[in-house]
């Protein structure tokens, strides 16, 4: 018989019973429908945390710590990084690019009588740190000193506005006591007055009490807090860290071990996101197998359907064997009209979810206006074609033992059958 014959047979066979097929197919639409919305809330879930892991920062990235790899808190063991050290970094393979970073003590920036506690940042001109976050004037550039990029919030203390803050000179008092919140502690040194022209504001989300200036500016003061000289600094206590930037994103794991093997603790955004892909990658078999058990009943039910079909059709396939259907046209036809339970069922299911998780997203959105996530239900066309086929294997599974049986059947035996 030709396949369009078999076909239409299997179509008009489906629509015989109409209330079974529609019971049957309906339990496949469920199952279907569930992995759909478990998946696409993982995906979103997924996509929601890279969002936000990319909005901290450069995937490119590498920051070096002073310290040994491996350890943490107080089992840390100090490192010392001097120009050396920077040396080494620089001839690691797939390095675009190293940035010194020296935190001088915790100060105030005294303005109209009110003090600001700040944490001197010293960086060089372009350092990863020092980029796209601006709210009014610069960043800093090779051969400044005495200048300074301040957060958002310190600005408005300077000045009304951010972008007033920008020209105006301010005193940064390194040394001494500083406040903390209503808490007023002892710093360290002899206080230090240092006169800074401001050239930029950032957005204080970044940070709200770093101020960043000039890497020897932040090396001078130092020294001078601790009664030494820069370069004596720079070889004893060495950089509080560095930023290694990768020419690609994909090297970032390879140079991480490098830093490591030289003996020092490393730390970069990509190796998150790793660990990240990892989990959801986890969770999200774990709610697809949720939704594949929904699947299983639904085999269990398409199985019985079709079982329950060939026993009501026994004498048909006894008929259509005697006037020459060849067994495996008897099995094409019930295979096909599990198939159709597997199509229609998944199709709907499709729908069934696509609609459920955007009625969810609506609601959550509604009861928190404030917040603005990315889609939270996401349903791309590698989920959609899998769950159609996914659907269509299980009928296909379900339905091919009753196909097999029908194939089988003697046509005499099938002719005699009452």
């Amino acid at each position: 018989m030709r396949a369009s014959d078999l076909l239409a047979m299997s179509l008009g066979n489906y629509t015989r019973a109409r209330l079974r097929s529609a019971l049957t197919t309906a339990g496949v639409a469920i199952g279907t429908a569930l992995v759909v919305l478990l998946i696409a809330l993982a995906t979103g879930a997924e996509n929601n945390v890279r969002r936000s892991i990319f909005s901290i920062g450069d995937l490119r990235l590498v920051t070096v710590q002073p310290f040994q790899p491996g350890a943490s808190g107080l089992s840390a063991v100090p490192r010392t990084i001097t120009d050396d050290t920077v040396t080494q970094f620089k001839r690691i393979a797939h390095v675009d690019g190293v940035y010194r970073q020296f935190d001088a003590p915790l100060g105030t920036v005294v303005e109209g009588g009110e003090d600001a506690t700040i944490r001197p940042q010293g960086i060089e001109p372009g350092a990863p740190v020092d980029r796209g976050d601006l709210l009014a004037g610069r960043h800093l550039a090779v051969g400044d000193r005495a200048v300074a990029i301040v957060p958002g919030n310190l600005a408005r203390i300077i000045a009304p506005s951010a972008g007033g803050a920008v020209g105006k000179r301010v005193t940064m008092r390194i040394g001494g006591a500083v406040k903390l919140g209503s808490t007023r502690i002892g710093g360290s040194g002899t206080p230090r007055d240092y006169a800074l022209t401001i050239v930029g504001v950032f957005d204080e989300q970044a940070s709200q009490t770093s101020m960043r200036i000039p890497l020897e500016d932040a090396l001078a003061a130092g020294a001078e807090n601790r009664g030494l000289t820069p370069d004596a600094l720079r070889q004893g206590t060495g950089y509080s860290g560095i930023a290694i930037e990768a020419d690609d994103s994909q090297n970032v794991a390879g140079i991480v071990r490098s830093v490591q093997e030289l003996g020092f603790s490393s730390f970069s955004l990509k190796q998150v996101v790793e660990q990240i892909d990892q989990g959801f990658g986890v969770f999200r078999g774990i709610l697809a197998g949720i939704g594949g058990v929904a699947l299983l009943v639904a085999a269990i039910g398409i199985a019985n359907t079709m079982v329950m079909s060939v026993l009501e059709r026994t004498r048909e396939i006894g008929i259509m064997k005697a006037v020459g259907a060849a067994p495996r046209d008897i099995r094409t036809l019930f295979l096909a009209e599990a198939a159709y339970v597997g199509l229609f069922g998944g199709i709907l299911g499709l729908a069934l979810g696509v609609g459920g998780g955007q009625v969810i997203e609506r609601i959550i959105r509604d009861l928190n206006p404030r917040a603005n996530p990315a889609a939270i239900f996401v349903v791309g066309p590698d989920l959609a074609l899998g769950a159609l086929a996914l659907a269509l294997v299980v009928a296909l599974v379900a339905g091919f033992l009753p196909a097999r049986r029908a194939m089988r059947m003697s046509a005499l035996s099938a002719l005699r059958y009452e």
